[in-house]
């Protein structure tokens, strides 16, 4: 990066203060954390829940921040400064100025689910060939994708951003930012329906990515949704198909569950290649038939695909297996929708292979009205695939009961009001060789469920089905 401070000025709408006659600021990086920071950045005091990075602001100048931005007036300013309306705002600005200096090319993501896993199985097949940078897990709103934007280098060929939102507008603002030229749309589900009120609202505020792309661009839809095919007809960029669906551009023939992951073959247009995903999950082939799609739109050949698709590497609490002592717990931890616990519930069922199978499941948030229903469907899918059920949270975590016990016996049903009364629970439960799914919306921090197990049963063996 090289900036000019008459640049950040013009790209936030800011007025600069404390420069002197005849200096020239050039920046060469952006920081948000002066731990990190680096002679040259520019430093973005950010607010947080407990601290506000204007705080910060003379320890960043003490380490080497060239300047720094700022929403309110200092008593003694320690370098140049830009004085902004909005912290964010300027943000964004700022990326957008310096996202329309760089060549590279942009892939963006969202979905309901899937867009993390799918977001890095896409750099991993892109990385055989190009040199690709990706937003960081968890860093995919309106703060890491400029982050990621500004992080980006001259030599970047490729990015891969993911776009979450928490409401109508904000992927549309994300994509002016990234000016993706091909766009991802892996699902649209219930997710958010709280914030969101409608699914009617949740279908709009996805479609704003493909609605934003160039006609020369490319949507890349999985054609197993038909709430994301009836996207198709926003967008102005040609449509390449992906799903387990054979109708589709880019499928799966052959899909089967094996201890080492999930085994099929993708076949394109230019031919078909066997690949064995490190991960479970039929979700899971779909999410790499999308960075198929996206290969075959960068040119990227099959081989490359199974290449980068065999080294990719599952994102930490996503059906992540956890072997303690002779207990096989599969962490899917991270966060919980509809879609994610049934598919996350058909994982368990695949695997068990004669274990005794015991489902750990914490309550979904964000489905507003329709939360009791939803709980209810999961609760019912889960008593096909458990035989003991343990479930954790609120008035919406006895509904995954209630939901179960029209098909399993009710002695199997257990209900406790936290993580913490999950652990003493399971404490009495475990027996040799039973494999548990933990899975749970993020509030709830299923993990500590996890890493209560293993340490309660001291690691041996292998992690493996």
């Amino acid at each position: 990066m090289r900036l000019t401070l008459a640049e950040v000025i013009q790209a936030t709408g800011g007025r600069a203060q404390g420069v002197l006659p005849g200096t020239e600021v050039i920046i060469t990086g952006v920081s948000t954390d002066t731990r990190t920071l680096r002679p040259g950045d520019l430093f973005v005091p950010l607010q947080g829940p407990r601290r506000d990075g204007h705080e910060y602001i003379g320890e960043a100048f003490d380490k080497g921040s060239v300047t720094s931005l700022v929403t309110r007036p200092l008593d003694r300013a320690p370098g140049p400064i830009v004085r902004v309306d909005n912290m964010l705002q300027a943000l964004a600005g700022l990326a957008r100025h310096y996202r329309s200096t760089l060549g590279v090319r942009v892939v963006g993501i969202t979905g309901s689910v899937g867009k993390t896993t799918t977001t890095a199985m896409c750099a991993a097949v892109l990385g055989t060939v190009y040199t690709v940078a990706r937003t960081a897990d968890e860093w995919n709103a309106e703060i890491g994708v400029p982050l990621a934007i500004l992080a980006l280098t001259p030599r970047t060929d490729v990015a891969v951003i993911e776009m979450a939102m928490r409401g109508l507008g904000q992927i549309a603002e994300l994509v002016q930012i990234a000016c993706p030229a091909v766009g991802v749309l892996t699902n649209i589900g219930d997710s958010h329906r709280e914030l969101l009120g409608t699914l009617e609202n949740i279908i709009r505020a996805k479609g704003e990515l493909i609605e934003g792309l160039p006609a020369d661009g490319r949507a890349v839809l999985n054609a197993d949704d038909d709430r994301v095919m009836g996207l198709a007809r926003r967008s102005r960029a040609p449509i390449l198909t992906y799903g387990t669906d054979r109708s589709a551009d880019v499928t799966a023939e052959g899909v089967a569950f094996t201890p080492a992951g999930m085994r099929c073959r993708i076949r394109r247009d230019d031919g078909a290649v066997d690949v064995t995903l490190p991960t479970w999950g039929v979700h899971n082939v779909r999410n790499a038939l999308a960075a198929a799609a996206v290969a075959r739109v960068m040119d990227v050949g099959l081989d490359d695909v199974r290449r980068g698709l065999e080294r990719y590497q599952p994102p930490k609490m996503r059906l992540q297996p956890v072997q303690a002592a002779d207990v096989l717990i599969i962490n899917d931890a991270y966060n919980a929708s509809p879609a994610s616990m049934s598919a996350a519930v058909d994982v368990l069922r695949q695997l068990a292979r004669g274990r005794r199978r015991v489902l750990v499941l914490g309550e979904m948030k964000e489905l507003g009205a329709g939360a009791e229903a939803a709980h209810h469907f999961v609760g019912a899918e889960a008593a096909t695939a458990a035989d003991i059920l343990v479930t954790v949270g609120g008035r919406d975590a006895v509904e995954l009961g209630n939901g179960a016990a029209g098909a399993m016996p009710p002695e199997r049903i257990y209900h406790v009001p936290s993580p913490m009364r999950a652990i003493e629970l399971l404490e009495t439960l475990l027996q040799s060789g039973d494999i548990v799914l933990v899975k749970g919306s993020r509030a709830l921090e299923m993990e500590r469920v996890v890493a209560a197990i293993v340490a309660g049963r001291p690691r041996q063996g292998h992690v493996g089905a």
